[in-house]
């Protein structure tokens, strides 16, 4: 009886230390991505692509697609971090700029779904891509001014981002892979146990 009792209290214990992985795809500092957070993006640009010619796109499916995805919803997390730390602000009409400027050099809005479409971005986080490449423009313009070259300025920025990546302490949902903080990435683990379908 005391070791059927022990393997319970064994087995209840790994059980309560390993809930907060249920149902969170991963978590970056205080913040969680929950896994339907993630299916969802995933299932959009799944949607979207019906939308479109993908014939001669190249362009993730399965596991890689999660991954990726994951790894840019951490990403985004981080240059948000960043933006606060080096109290960068990108304002509406900033935003609204760039969008003119966007739609003018793809040849027209009416062209946005199939550039998001080959870039694995969801319709629906179009402002927030925008707002993250806006964050990273306006550090580049602002090391750029202090007379920094190209090589040197994009040095500055990875830093930047690599060393909030590691203060952050990101986790990964063990189940997606191992994250790098050096490269945004996400390295695959055993192909087995996804949770989020390529449908």
């Amino acid at each position: 009886m005391k070791k059927v009792l022990g393997l319970f209290l064994a087995t209840a214990a790994l059980f309560l230390t390993g809930c907060s992985q249920v149902d969170s795809a991963a978590t970056v500092g205080e913040t969680e991505i929950k896994l339907t957070e993630l299916q969802t993006q995933v299932d959009t640009i799944l949607a979207e692509r019906k939308d479109v010619d993908t014939s001669q796109m190249q362009l993730e499916t399965g596991a890689d697609l999660t991954r990726s995805q994951l790894a840019y919803m951490i990403s985004n997390l981080i240059i948000e971090e960043v933006a606060k730390t080096e109290k960068i602000q990108v304002t509406t009409s900033d935003l609204e700029a760039y969008k003119v400027e966007i739609f003018t050099s793809i040849g027209g809005e009416a062209n946005l779904p199939n550039i998001l479409v080959n870039a694995s971005i969801p319709s629906s986080g179009l402002d927030q891509v925008l707002k993250r490449d806006l964050v990273l423009r306006k550090l580049s313009e602002r090391e750029t001014a202090t007379g920094l070259d190209n090589t040197a300025v994009n040095e500055k920025i990875q830093a930047l981002v690599t060393e909030m990546a590691k203060k952050l302490k990101v986790e990964v949902n063990p189940r997606y892979g191992t994250w790098d903080p050096a490269t945004l990435t996400i390295a695959a683990a055993d192909p087995a146990g996804d949770a989020v379908t390529d449908k």
